[in-house]
C-alpha cells in the first residue's frame, strides 16, 4: 500500500514540473492620446478674494390683523368652527 502511494506521489510531483512554463513579461499595449498644448491666458492682476459684502434683507413688518380675528382664522384653518353657529356669536358680540 505505501509503494502504492509513494508512486501515485512521485508521479504527480513529475506531471506538476512538467507543466510550468516560464513567464513572459506583460507588455502594455495601450496607446496613450497625444498631449495637446493649450495656452491658458491669465489675467494680468490677481483677482480680488471673494467675500460675503451681502447686507441681509430687512424683516418684513408683522400682519396687520386683530388678535381676535388671527384667533378665528386659526380655528376655522384647523377645523374646530365647523359646527360653530355664527349667528349666536353674533348675537353675544351684538350685546357687548
Amino acid at each position: 500500500m505505501r509503494i502504492i502511494a509513494l508512486a501515485a506521489l512521485a508521479g504527480a510531483l513529475a506531471l506538476s514540473a512538467c507543466g510550468k512554463k516560464e513567464e513572459e513579461p506583460v507588455v502594455n499595449n495601450l496607446v496613450e492620446p497625444p498631449v495637446e498644448n493649450v495656452i491658458v491666458e491669465e489675467p494680468e492682476a490677481p483677482l480680488p478674494p471673494p467675500g460675503n459684502n451681502a447686507s441681509a434683507p430687512e424683516p418684513a413688518p408683522p400682519p396687520s390683523i386683530s388678535e381676535q380675528q388671527q384667533i378665528l382664522d386659526d380655528a376655522e384653518a384647523t377645523g374646530m368652527t365647523a359646527r360653530l353657529d355664527r349667528s349666536a356669536d353674533d348675537a353675544s358680540n351684538a350685546t357687548d
